[in-house]
């Protein structure tokens, strides 16, 4: 077994280029001969909002007047698209986009490759990768016109080079790292919440506090941030850190299983993070067990257990063998990825910067309304997770099987 696992090793780091090559293809399959149905909602909103920066100059989500609801990240993006490719076809303008978030999809599985690397292996880079290439909603949000694809590559990256901090502390990782968490905030604002977490292992590893590097991470952080942050006093006459569009996804989530307790016709909508805290203090004060059921276990239920976010590409594999294995497979990630994150930070280190990242965005999350499609960025971790037992595993078999071999028959 040893042998064959030397003889393997030279060839592993060729693989990831064959997971690449079918990751990519399997995506750009699917965005380029499937026929998606018109966009609405969110999609719709933003390829308006892009037209509307393009054409009148004013930064506005729903609105044809000035807001800050979305961070400008993907939205500015999609005026970059439309500037160089035009969208008077729209159509063709949608798949430049879904051809583009193939590339972006590749991209977050090279660095999913690249920290499984790292913490373990390049095996359980590898198997990590693999696990991401064929995962079913990471294949269908390809074709979405909204921020996952971005946010994933931006995040993973920004995943990787903290931990090149955590073991290397070099400057030129806390600028990138900073950065990349910067550009990831500026799609999806919860991020901000990782920008601590080397800082944090450092501490725990060295018992000291590296203000230095602080300053220097959170610098290049708030360098890409301000361009925004300037926009936002000039437009908007205040200070916004990240985006005013948290509101209604809060208050959205105040609806214990799904309930339909929300007089949705009736609301200020220019205070709905506030109804939302008021809804909170009053069930947890009339019917504690509901609500505090709701905002752990409830939650967490129904964003990864409730389905799978996959459906446009289930109708385009339209194939129910090959559709039941990738919902296996998201069941498997989400019982044995949790189960292993819960037991294995205190078995060996490098799971904890996996289970600290996953439990910190998983926290987050269950403060506003349990979508399935929130659950993609903290799937990789799960992933990552199992692919490094897997390897462990191995290891730990090779080991005994040579210890038993070296110990002498009677």
């Amino acid at each position: 077994m040893a042998a064959l696992g030397n003889r393997l090793k030279p060839a592993a780091k060729y693989l990831i280029v064959v997971i690449l090559a079918v990751a990519l293809f399997m995506r750009l399959d699917y965005v380029t001969n499937y026929k998606f149905p018109e966009i609405k909602n969110d999609q719709y909103y933003y390829t308006v909002m892009a037209a509307q920066i393009i054409e009148d100059g004013v930064y506005g989500y729903k609105t044809e007047t000035p807001n800050a609801k979305v961070p400008p990240g993907w939205p500015l993006f999609l005026v970059g698209i439309f500037k160089v490719f035009g969208y008077s076809d729209m159509d063709h303008t949608l798949t430049i986009i879904r051809v583009f978030n193939s590339f972006f999809g590749v991209g977050m599985i090279f660095f999913l490759y690249l920290i499984g690397s790292r913490l373990f292996n390049r095996w359980a880079g590898l198997i990590a990768a693999a696990m991401a290439t064929v995962y079913g909603p990471y294949l269908f949000v390809s074709g979405l016109i909204l921020t996952e694809n971005l946010f994933l590559l931006l995040f993973m990256a920004a995943a990787y080079y903290q931990i090149r901090i955590i073991q290397d502390n070099r400057i030129s990782d806390h600028i990138i790292a900073g950065a990349l968490a910067a550009a990831a905030t500026l799609v999806r604002p919860n991020t901000i919440v990782i920008t601590v977490v080397p800082y944090l292992f450092l501490w725990a590893k060295h018992k000291k506090l590296f203000l230095k590097q602080i300053l220097i991470g959170a610098g290049a952080f708030a360098v890409m941030m301000l361009p925004w942050w300037i926009r936002n006093l000039i437009t908007m006459d205040k200070f916004i850190l990240l985006s005013q569009g948290s509101g209604n996804p809060f208050l959205a989530g105040t609806e214990p299983y799904f309930k339909k307790s929300i007089p949705w016709n009736d609301i200020d909508y220019d205070h709905q993070t506030e109804l939302g805290l008021e809804r909170i203090k009053a069930g947890l004060k009339e019917d504690p067990y509901t609500w505090i059921r709701w905002y752990t276990t409830g939650k967490t239920k129904a964003m990864f257990l409730r389905g799978i976010y996959a459906a446009h590409y289930f109708v385009y594999l339209d194939y129910k063998p090959w559709e039941n294995v990738l919902r296996m497979m998201h069941k498997f990630l989400v019982y044995w990825g949790m189960s292993l994150t819960a037991i294995m930070p205190f078995i060996r280190r490098p799971y904890r910067f996996l289970a600290v990242h996953f439990f910190l965005f998983l926290g987050i999350q269950l403060l506003f309304i349990p979508e399935t499609r929130y659950t993609l960025g903290m799937m990789p971790f799960l992933m990552l997770t199992i692919a490094g037992v897997v390897t462990d595993l191995v290891i730990y078999g090779r080991k005994w099987n040579e210890i038993r071999r070296s110990i002498p028959t009677a």
